[in-house]
């Protein structure tokens, strides 16, 4: 492939893999793998970085959490939550059970991992949907919660990864300030306004349209135990899967120790006292969604790598004008460039790209490059137009959806948060020349 470089050849690579993803000709797993080893094969990067994401924090993350919410379900502790949350008038009705999911991502994601977050949800929505007989549908929840998750994890300084790269780089840089906790709390909580009232109504719509799928539960159910409405007391296996699932979250919380650790730990406990056999552990993981977050990680450090993501940043900021484009308009080029690229690659490998170069262009204009800075971290958040760009999406898989649902109803709001990231971080912080 020397009438190519690498740079070229993975944006190459990415474009089949997008068709590939939208036809969905091949599953969808096997698309992602196909993409990771097309980057190594063609030599786009090494090919030990190939399976990078197989062993990755996030992959042996989901895949602790994926079996400790089987746990919760084999136990039989969801079906006495859900019991008791049907009950809640917030269960009484889908579009405010939507918007309830969606701000509790927000929420609690702001300040745990957003991937954790989506994964101890999504058991209990399916339990709700479960004992609401046919009312409620996890196809029109879980997607709502895991955008929430993705834009409520960018909310303060510690709710994801990303945020906490370009702070390195920041604190690194001199001339450059760090960021404060709640520094784009304010922006962060009307972006997540906006997202729940979508999923409440416009996305509502879109999914109840385009969903033709029958519903899907995320977890494995057993109609035999669940059917019996009999009053559940709590057995030795709930107290356990229940302790572990609360020590897990105090551990994200806390970050006591690596949240993949933490995560394994779990499931290895709960497995150890019964909650669930191993061997039906293994064969329960949704490995389709595990393939496609260990492979996804394995094409976008090809993309990062190679410097075609660079390529691409470089390419939408001459658009704007370049470096001798107005402030403003380089300032939208950034939260353009974050927002595209994002749903492609890791939004941690997009903000450790783009930060430096925005900070240089930062000083050049002659502003605190801080805005520019924060301006890339909620663009990457706003990033759920795709399945495979931001992991606590990639985690909703299990319910069913294809590539297409997520561009369906996540593409029209990531418009509409770009578009008002654009608008409203100018108003709040404003641009700050340098004395």
């Amino acid at each position: 492939m020397d009438f190519m470089d690498a740079a070229h050849l993975s944006l190459v690579i990415i474009a089949i893999t997008v068709v590939l993803f939208v036809t969905e000709k091949i599953p969808l797993a096997l698309t992602a793998v196909l993409s990771a080893v097309a980057m190594g094969v063609f030599k786009v990067m090494p090919l030990n970085q190939v399976y990078v994401g197989w062993g990755s924090t996030t992959t042996a993350m989901v895949a602790g959490m994926m079996v400790i919410g089987d746990c919760v379900f084999e136990s039989g502790l969801a079906k006495v939550i859900g019991g008791k949350l049907i009950k809640t008038k917030l269960a009484q009705n889908e579009r405010v059970l939507a918007f309830t999911v969606t701000a509790i991502g927000c929420l609690v994601s702001a300040f745990l991992s957003n991937s954790a977050t989506i994964a101890t949800m999504m058991p209990l929505i399916a339990a709700v949907v479960y004992k609401s007989n046919g009312r409620l549908h996890n196809k029109y929840l879980i997607m709502g919660c895991g955008f929430g998750c993705a834009i409520g994890g960018a909310s303060t300084l510690v709710g994801s990864t990303a945020q906490l790269i370009a702070q390195g780089i920041l604190e690194k840089t001199p001339g450059c300030r760090p960021l404060t906790m709640f520094e784009f709390t304010p922006p962060g909580v009307i972006l997540c306004i906006i997202l729940c009232v979508y999923m409440a109504t416009i996305g509502y719509e879109i999914e109840k349209r385009v969903m033709d799928f029958p519903d899907k539960s995320p977890v494995a159910i057993d109609p035999a135990a669940w059917d019996n409405d009999e009053e559940e007391k709590m057995t030795p296996k709930m107290w356990v899967s229940a302790i572990v699932l609360i020590l897990c979250i105090v551990g994200f919380i806390f970050s006591i120790w690596n949240i993949a650790v933490i995560a394994v730990t779990g499931a290895a406990v709960c497995i150890l006292f019964g909650c669930k056999d191993l061997h039906k552990a293994l064969r329960d993981l949704d490995w389709n969604t595990l393939v496609i977050l260990g492979a996804a990680q394995g094409f976008a450090k090809g993309l990062d790598v190679s410097g075609g993501g660079k390529l691409i940043a470089n390419f939408v900021v001459n658009i704007f004008g370049g470096q001798n484009a107005s402030l403003v308009a380089i300032f939208v080029a950034g939260i353009v460039v974050s927002t595209v690229l994002t749903n492609f690659m890791s939004n941690t490998a997009v903000l450790a790209m783009l930060t430096p170069i925005f900070i240089n262009i930062g000083f050049q204009l002659n502003v605190h490059p801080e805005v520019l800075i924060i301006g890339l971290i909620l663009g990457g958040s706003n990033a759920i137009g795709t399945p495979v760009g931001t992991p606590c999406v990639t985690q909703t898989l299990p319910a069913g959806y294809r590539y297409m649902d997520y561009v369906k109803v996540g593409a029209p709001i990531t418009i509409i948060l770009m578009i008002v990231t654009c608008i409203i971080l100018p108003m709040i912080y404003g641009f700050q020349p340098i004395n």
